[in-house]
């Protein structure tokens, strides 16, 4: 129970939907109990009525029992219907609301009508899922089916997490930690930022002490001349030194945040890179690359500005706004007190112009994500757009996401535009407010008020514009560096789905046996993509794996390599659980050549030498050789120095696929995946590939995916794959020989196409 509890999917659906987290558990045990004690192994909320309104109707799935449960005045009302009569399941998707339908036997009424909003509907897919799997033979069981409703109702919130701000203050808190080793350097800055706050101070009062103490009793002769000419020159002179302290104290602290700023920024860059080489691949199935890029680059480099300069002149304008307010009150209380009354109010709307601005940012940077993604989209794929003639579509595409951030943004300095004149109004108004005050007591009425304090308070009440405005604007920027800080603090919190145990085992070396037992797999959890699947083979042996597309053999493919963890059985390498081996050891023994080979942007050399950066230049072209890569490489302009562009475009398809077999040979691999790696090159280019291969796979165990069948006859032993299951194991002869075999059919059929 208390992983139940602890559960951050739960506090996900509690916190963004105001739903149930679970099913309650009072009504999971009367459930259980009009079931004779049957677990419920599944259930979902449907929470809309039949006019669409939000409700709360339960719907759980047992072993022989779907139980329908409603709100009643005095409790729930469970009404239960045997899965045997259930027959056919219908959805009905709607734009804002889907309809699932349960039916029996023709002409019967349905068995039940279930109404639910998107945010319900991974939940109720799930069931359905599992229904239509019962209907067609196939037994389904989730495992624990809080964690599994949690996980389909929480995953999407979770993927669009950045339109979400979590609270401000945490987010500042959490930002301001960064700037922890910098503490010197921070001390520093604000110190030097509490020396031009404190000697901003001095001038207006020197200059109400000249008109009071100096020029006045000179005026009257009640001070020598000479001696009021000595202590004036001695203020002026102490205000140059004042001048120049504070801009000495202005250069060390521009130059000190400035380049703290850069430092953070930096720090989060690096942080934030290094967590998304450490997620798993099903993060990447879910997250736009325009919007990882823009979390990368723009956003960190967004929060420059806060953490330069928001954080010390924030604070210091407070300080400068409490000892303003001090001073005043001390030269004239009456005064002072029109002065600073007002300030709070000020305050408070900047605070409430803050909570508004933050949500507009929210959407321009989720809108600005959009613009980044058409970029990302359209730059890798230009060759198809110029193909098929889409300038003008993708001109079109990007303009209008362009407009739309544009527009997000226009609102915001609508807003902020709107709202800075008026504000800085009202503090022009507190100044109106001390002349109307004071023109009185200077005329002779009221308590008596000097020239000299009065000239004083102006000066000072001059001053309170300043740190007011950088509050302000201080907001603003605030709210930019929040939100940013949320989308990149929202990746930084994603935890990777692939962990290491906590004493991780290293095969030394990897051998090579790899067993499936009774793997089943499912991406989302319930939908299950391989069910019971089984095979033991021995270290060197080469297995193909064949079977319609969509069957599973990508997905043996990625759990061989631990991209993704087993739903249910275990994989054993070398006799141990993969989860328990040390992923990155593990990995470094392991060797993939895709059917669209992927080159990074540099050298032909350095593309080769990926996987293994310490080889020697004789390594690479023995390994090139071995490849059938040596020949064309040589024949480049710079030969192993030639740059091949991003993804490798300036080589042919047939030319990356043999520098990624030559990477392949090189990194040495104790178990190799060939995924497609012949099935885009033409017959003379897959010949040279295949003899490459053939040296590649030589003592080494293989899994080869082919949808060429005629590639794949030199395999010690095929898989069939299909529906996600092993339906068909052999080598090429004894398979041919299954009269009404499965791989037969698909050989035939290949036949008759070719």
């Amino acid at each position: 129970m208390d992983t139940q509890h602890h559960n951050p999917d739960h506090e996900v659906i509690a916190r963004y939907t105001g739903q149930p987290s679970r099913l309650p558990a009072k009504l999971r045990r009367d459930i259980e109990a009009s079931w004779h004690g049957a677990p419920v192994q599944l259930y979902a909320l449907a929470d809309l009525d039949h006019a669409h309104r939000l409700t709360e109707v339960w719907v759980a799935l047992g072993a022989g029992h779907v139980a329908v449960a409603e709100r009643a005045p005095t409790g729930w009302e469970i009404r239960s219907v045997e899965r045997d009569r259930i027959e056919a399941v219908r959805e009905a998707p709607g734009l804002s609301a889907s309809t699932l339908t349960l039916l029996g036997r023709a002409g019967d009424p349905p068995l039940a009508v279930l109404r639910y909003s998107h945010r319900q509907r991974r939940a109720v897919e799930n069931l359905k899922f599992v229904l239509e799997e019962a209907l067609a033979g196939r037994t389904v069981t989730a495992a624990d089916p809080d964690q599994e409703y949690a996980a389909g109702v929480a995953r999407p919130i979770r993927d669009a997490q950045a339109l979400v701000a979590g609270r401000q203050v945490a987010v500042i808190r959490r930002l301001l930690s960064y700037l922890a080793p910098y503490r010197r350097q921070l001390l520093l800055g604000m110190g030097a930022a509490a020396v031009i706050t404190l000697v901003s101070l001095v001038p207006p009062y020197l200059a109400g002490y000249l008109i009071d103490r100096v020029v006045r009793p000179a005026q009257e002769g009640r001070l020598p001349l000479g001696r009021a000419a000595t202590v004036a020159w001695l203020a002026v002179t102490a205000m140059a030194a004042v001048y120049l302290v504070r801009q000495a104290a202005a250069l060390v602290r521009l130059r000190l945040m400035s380049v703290l700023g850069e430092w953070v920024a930096r720090d989060l860059r690096a942080e934030l890179y290094e967590h998304i080489q450490r997620l798993s691949l099903a993060f990447f199935s879910r997250k736009r690359t325009g919007s990882l890029i823009t979390r990368v680059s723009a956003d960190t480099d967004r929060l420059w500005e806060f953490l330069a300069f928001g954080v010390v002149d924030v604070s210091l304008s407070l300080v400068m706004l409490a000892g303003l307010g001090a001073v005043l009150l001390s030269l004239d209380w009456r005064l002072g007190l029109v002065m600073t009354i007002p300030v709070p109010v000020f305050c408070w709307l900047i605070y409430r112009h803050g909570e508004a601005i933050q949500q507009l940012f929210l959407r321009a940077w989720r809108k600005w994500s959009r613009v980044t993604d058409v970029l990302s989209d359209t730059i890798p794929g230009i060759r198809v757009v110029k193909a098929f003639n889409q300038e003008e579509r993708e001109i079109l595409r990007f303009g209008e996401r362009n407009q739309d951030v544009t527009g997000e943004f226009n609102r915001i300095h609508r807003l902020w535009t709107t709202f800075w004149p008026l504000l800085m109004l009202g503090v022009h108004a507190t100044t109106l407010g001390v002349w109307a005050f004071a023109m009185p007591r200077l005329l002779g009425g009221g308590a008596p008020l000097s020239a000299g304090t009065f000239v004083s308070f102006l000066l000072y009440t001059t001053m309170f514009v300043a740190p007011i405005e950088v509050i302000g604007q201080m907001a603003r920027t605030m709210s930019r560096a929040t939100t940013s800080a949320h989308r990149v603090f929202e990746v930084l919190d994603t935890e990777p789905e692939i962990r290491d145990a906590a004493r991780p085992v290293r095969l030394e070396p990897v051998r090579g046996r790899v067993t499936f037992e009774h793997v089943t797999f499912a991406y989302d959890g319930v939908r299950q993509v391989l069910r019971g699947v089984s095979f033991d083979v021995a270290p060197g042996e080469l297995i193909g794996l064949v079977g319609p597309s969509g069957g599973g053999k990508s997905t043996i493919a990625n759990l061989i390599a631990r991209f993704y963890d087993v739903t249910g059985g275990a994989i054993r390498i070398d006799g141990v659980d993969v989860r328990r081996l040390e992923t990155g050891h593990y990995r470094r023994q392991m060797g993939m050549v895709l059917q669209d080979p992927y080159l990074f942007h540099g050298t032909v050399l350095e593309n080769i030498r990926y996987g293994l950066p310490e080889a020697s230049l004789d390594e690479a072209i023995a390994a090139s050789r071995a490849a059938n890569a040596h020949d064309f490489i040589c024949k480049l302009q710079h030969g192993y120095d030639t740059v091949v562009g991003e993804r490798g475009h300036t080589l042919s398809g047939g030319e990356r696929q043999r520098v990624s077999i030559a990477r392949a040979i090189l990194h040495d691999p104790r178990i190799l995946i060939l995924d497609e790696a012949t099935s885009s090159v033409d017959t003379e280019t897959e010949r040279e590939i295949q003899e490459a291969l053939e040296r590649l796979i030589a003592g080494r165990t293989v899994f080869a995916i082919a949808h060429r069948l005629s590639t794949l006859r030199k395999a010690s032993r095929l898989f069939v794959i299909d529906d996600g299951r092993l339906v068909e194991s052999g080598t090429h002869r004894e398979l041919l020989a299954k009269p009404d075999g499965k791989y037969r059919r698909l050989y035939e059929m290949q036949l008759q196409i070719a």
